[in-house]
């Protein structure tokens, strides 16, 4: 129940700040920095990764509510140090709040204390919960083992019946990092005490390098019964293996998180599910958290944006394809 009324709190400021967009008077205006806008920033690694596409959409789209600047900085690629760096930068700079990403913990540790003790603004978003935990910050984004709960309990479901000596190759593109491991983990307690045999392989973010390694483990296995992915490079890679090799009813994939490619497998039938954490709402979430904790001294509060099943049927009937393509699934 705290959970949800911290949901609904949050949602409530920002139907007011749409309000406001629509001609009221802001009472923040008091709080307006005489110098220019206020700056927010989300850091995070594998700033290329489709998946943060949405939340980034999230995150600009509440920053343009209330007037303020957004930006999504980080390496390109799992570069942690860089990240680092990026934060050390933003912090010199004077940057009035920041949502992070923890790949892996204790990473950050040293950037973060150095926030807390300048006192600006702070949340951790999508991977991090022991950094929130360690320091009391709000964690906004999907509980990654309840989420690998449900991943792995509609796996075992779709291996049917008789799973004793199955085998479910995992894939994985960023081995060590926190949410993904969590998700795998989760997994196996589902999966292992029904006999299912599991494998991990690291695809890495590089498509190519992730279709290859899904082709040699079908190769040296083939009577793999699902390629299931806990990231959005070996989910549409699978499910594009799948279809090369017409080996739809044989083999099927499950992975997380919506793209574009992931919504034409789940509607083609190659793919047979993912799961959506919603990453709109962690951006925007985030971002308005940040900017009332900046504003008016609210201290943000965790949200979990949820681990929710989407299959085929769900692509249609919410209109999945077209959200994605405007930047909000």
């Amino acid at each position: 129940m705290r959970r949800f009324q911290s949901v609904v709190a949050v949602l409530a400021v920002a139907l007011f700040v749409c309000s406001l967009a629509a001609g009221a008077q802001s009472p923040l205006a008091q709080y307006e920095q005489a110098d220019g806008q206020l700056d927010f920033a989300m850091v995070t690694i594998a700033t290329s990764v489709q998946f943060w596409v949405p939340v980034f959409q999230g995150f600009k789209d509440a920053a343009a509510m209330v007037g303020a600047e957004a930006q999504h900085l980080g390496p390109s690629g799992g570069d942690i140090a860089a990240e680092l760096d990026v934060l050390e930068t933003l912090l010199a700079s004077g940057v009035d709040g920041v949502a992070v990403f923890v790949a892996v913990p204790n990473s950050l540790d040293t950037v973060i204390e150095k926030y807390i003790d300048a006192g600006i603004p702070i949340v951790i978003m999508a991977t991090g919960t022991e950094a929130a935990e360690k320091y009391g910050l709000a964690y906004i984004g999907q509980d990654n083992y309840a989420a690998g709960i449900a991943w792995g309990e509609y796996i075992l479901e779709l291996l049917g019946p008789d799973t004793a000596g199955k085998k479910v190759c995992f894939l994985t593109e960023n081995p060590g990092q926190t949410s993904l491991e969590d998700r795998m983990d989760a997994g196996r307690t589902v999966l292992e005490p029904a006999g299912v045999e599991i494998d991990v392989v690291d695809t890495t973010h590089d498509r190519v390098t992730a279709y290859g390694a899904v082709e040699s483990y079908y190769l040296a296995n083939p009577d793999v019964a699902a390629f299931c992915a806990v990231d959005t490079t070996g989910s549409p890679v699978a499910a594009q293996f799948i279809s090369n090799n017409g080996l739809e009813g044989k083999v099927f994939s499950a992975g997380f998180d919506l793209t574009e490619e992931v919504a034409e497998a789940l509607a083609g039938g190659t793919m047979a599910f993912t799961i959506d954490q919603h990453p709109y709402s962690e951006g925007f979430l985030s971002f308005m958290q940040l900017y009332l904790w900046n504003t008016l001294g609210i201290k943000p509060s965790s949200v979990n944006t949820g681990g929710h099943v989407v299959t085929g049927a769900d692509v249609e009937a919410y209109g999945l394809t077209e959200l994605i393509a405007g930047g909000y699934r």
